[in-house]
């Protein structure tokens, strides 16, 4: 007898996920990944793009590939949840022809003082009262800031539409061209408390509406799948394509459901800390985001996260080939240091690291610390301990700075937590609460599928219970 399945794309900047959710047991019967290899080339410093036709031709194919998985071929798909990164943007005609690359969240060219598109005055522009008003902060790589730098430079081909590259793929999907309100809030020019792209940041900002798509609501159905792409994929016609959620809301449904008494850590590339909310809520050194079905998260983001235990990886490599002529691996000196941090006493005997080595939101030029070193102290393990703290302080400290305290435990996922068991217990040691691991490898696509699920009304939020075990 065969079983309604939820397919999901999760388009991540590095790599791209598929995965098939059975709506029985609200758990994946198979999963498909690859890398996402669609950087552009020999661009300006600063700039990173990708190439949107590529990433759908390679979602396409790794649809294709999951769909064959005996699991998932011998059950019938009903519907199509998509996530992705935040905050880029790409510009497209109305028969989704790409008329720019994706300028993705990482891309820094409103960075350049004295440029038209400059983010400083962006932010002048939009005023010291807006942000609180509409929820959204405008930041370099955000979508907004973009928009405004293409306008400034002539960039803006008319009759253009902006997209994230989940809007783009589910366009290309069902041929409907429109947003939705996650997504559309990670662009910093959104109003979060009604629900509409605000006029008055737009005017400021000097970019027209009509560049804007329509806004739906999240999670719910977007279309059908394409007939042509239907046949293709060997799907039914009826197969309903959800609009796309922000990958960071994605993770959190993934790891954590829509309980609102835990915060999600999340330490990769990059680190967040997400707290659910009921109402809207301000808080200067957050993000407030909207989630699927109502309700809210604050952010608070770091740069560097998990990065920083990468940087010190490697200059842990360059010493040894450099001074011993030995070339170690990446998994040798992870192993490594994941072993002599792990043995060396919490505080790391007096050295403290402040990981903000590619700067923040709030100060892009700001860089990281070591200190406390002494003759006494300055060794691999209490360095590399210290790294480990840092990490994980960052967050904390603001948490902390912003007095939020309506959390009563963490889940918190991400390589910098699951290849080193030591981090979790930091977590759990630096905020004195008890802290759960994501036991899921897929949070954000795993999360798309719940939310198509509800969105189609085959499942409750109730219905969603995280699959956690206990950090140590």
């Amino acid at each position: 007898m065969s079983i309604r399945v939820i397919v999901s794309l999760d388009i991540g900047t590095s790599k791209l996920c598929a995965l098939a959710l059975s709506c029985e047991s609200l758990q994946p019967v198979a999963i498909c990944s690859e890398i996402n290899d669609t950087e552009i080339r020999n661009l300006p410093a600063g700039y990173h793009e990708q190439d949107p036709l590529r990433i759908r031709d390679l979602c396409l194919g790794l649809m294709q590939k999951l769909l064959n998985e005996k699991k998932v071929c011998d059950n019938e798909v009903v519907g199509i949840g998509i996530t992705g990164q935040m905050h880029g943007v790409l510009l497209s005609n109305c028969d989704l022809e790409p008329q720019t690359n994706l300028i993705t969240w990482r891309d820094q060219r409103t960075l350049s003082s004295g440029e038209p598109g400059y983010i400083n005055e962006a932010v002048d522009a939009l005023g010291t009262g807006i942000h609180q008003r509409t929820g959204c902060r405008l930041h370099s790589g955000y979508g907004g800031a973009t928009l405004r730098w293409l306008a400034k430079n002539g960039k803006l081909s008319e009759g253009a539409v902006a997209l994230t590259i989940a809007d783009y793929v589910a366009g290309c999907l069902t041929g409907v061209c429109a947003t939705e309100g996650t997504q559309a809030a990670s662009w910093g020019i959104f109003n979060l408390q009604e629900g509409v792209w605000d006029a008055e940041a737009l005017n400021r900002l000097g970019i027209t509406k009509d560049v804007l798509p329509p806004v739906f609501s999240t999670a719910r159905p977007l279309g059908n799948i394409r007939p042509a792409l239907a046949q293709q994929l060997g799907l039914p016609s009826n197969v309903q394509v959800c609009s796309p959620l922000g990958d960071n809301q994605a993770s959190i449904i993934g790891a954590a459901g829509f309980a609102d008494d835990v915060a999600v850590l999340n330490l990769g590339t990059g680190g967040q800390i997400s707290i659910p909310q009921n109402d809207y809520k301000f808080v200067e050194t957050f993000e407030t985001r909207p989630m699927p079905f109502g309700g809210f998260i604050l952010v608070g983001a770091s740069l560097c996260g998990g990065w920083a235990y990468t940087c010190l990886q490697k200059f842990i490599q360059t010493t040894v080939k450099e001074f011993a002529g030995t070339e170690l691996s990446d998994e040798e000196i992870y192993s490594r240091m994941n072993s002599i941090a792990a043995e060396t006493p919490e505080g790391a005997s007096g050295i403290s690291v402040d990981t903000r080595f590619s700067g923040t939101r709030h100060d892009p030029n700001r860089r990281g610390s070591i200190s406390g070193i002494g003759v006494e102290n300055f060794n691999p393990a209490n360095l590399t301990r210290a790294f480990v703290e840092g990490m994980v302080r960052e967050l904390t400290d603001m948490v902390s700075t912003a007095g939020i305290k309506d959390f009563t435990r963490i889940i918190a996922s991400g390589n910098a937590v699951r290849k080193n068991a030591l981090t979790s217990e930091v977590i759990e040691s630096i905020f004195g609460l008890p802290c759960y691991i994501s036991s899921g490898r897929e949070e954000a696509a795993l999360g798309a599928a719940y939310a198509a699920a509800i969105g189609l009304g085959l499942i409750s939020k109730d219905d969603i219970r995280p699959d956690v075990e206990m950090g140590r």
